[in-house]
């Protein structure tokens, strides 16, 4: 019958390595908790009723994701084109373009997604030498500027090539003070483009935290099983005649 024979080494190196791994599990059954209750919290504002922006947004994470409605008119020759976008199996950029209100400031509407495909329909969004304004009412969700990563490309505003929402810096282009959120359009049903997607945006957040915690615990547990087999030895031959 095989016995059981732990060594100090071996021991020490599992016990730590599943203290991790358990580590791990746990930290990411906590973060799936988290994530649940952001996802409803999401979809609690988005399916709410529409409310105004107001003036002045004192605490911009406040409006994440909240249905609003905006009415002015765009600034088309201040156009922005964010980049590293696809829709529908194309790629190409979304389209953000400042809306003005009647009391002179202003706020970033994402218009929805452009196929590079469709340059024309690009070159119109900053036409030269043209006072482009166009009166709109815009319903949408409310959205937070987004920080560029360690994965993302560098904004060039002297391009208009941008990667992420920087309103400071997108304020300077536009030569006015942005509101400190954007709205993200949503689709009125029509076709062509920009296709508005902002009635889709609180989907694109992933929420795999449960399957990441049952990774972890199984790690656990093989390492358990590891450990356990490779300590087992077999019995001394009795040297009895």
């Amino acid at each position: 019958m095989m016995g059981f024979k732990p060594r100090f080494w071996p021991t020490v190196i599992a016990l730590t390595m599943m203290a991790i791994t358990t580590g791990l599990g746990t930290w990411q059954v906590h973060r799936l908790a988290w994530k649940t209750d952001l996802l409803a919290k999401i979809a609690q504002r988005m399916n709410g009723d529409a409310v105004p922006v107001p003036t002045d947004i004192p605490a911009p994470p406040d409006w994440a994701f909240r249905r609003v409605h905006v009415a002015g008119h765009y600034d088309e020759t201040k156009a922005f084109w964010l980049y590293g976008r696809t829709y529908d199996g194309k790629a190409g950029i979304h389209l953000l373009v400042p809306l003005v209100r009647a009391g002179g400031d202003a706020v970033l509407v994402d218009r929805g997604f452009v196929p590079f495909e469709h340059g024309s329909v690009l070159a119109a969004f900053r036409p030269a030498g043209s006072d482009a304004e166009i009166d709109a009412k815009v319903d949408g969700v409310a959205r937070l500027p987004e920080p560029g990563g360690l994965f993302v490309p560098a904004n060039q505003p002297d391009k208009n090539i941008w990667y992420s929402v920087d309103v400071p810096a997108m304020s300077k282009v536009a030569e006015r003070q942005l509101a400190p959120v954007y709205i993200a359009a949503k689709s009125d049903g029509g076709t062509g483009w920009p296709a508005a997607t902002g009635g889709t945006e609180g989907t694109g957040i992933r929420n795999e935290h449960l399957n990441y915690a049952i990774f972890w615990y199984s790690m656990t547990l093989v390492l358990a099983v590891i450990y356990v087999m490779s300590s087992r030895v077999r019995p001394k031959p009795s040297n009895m005649p």
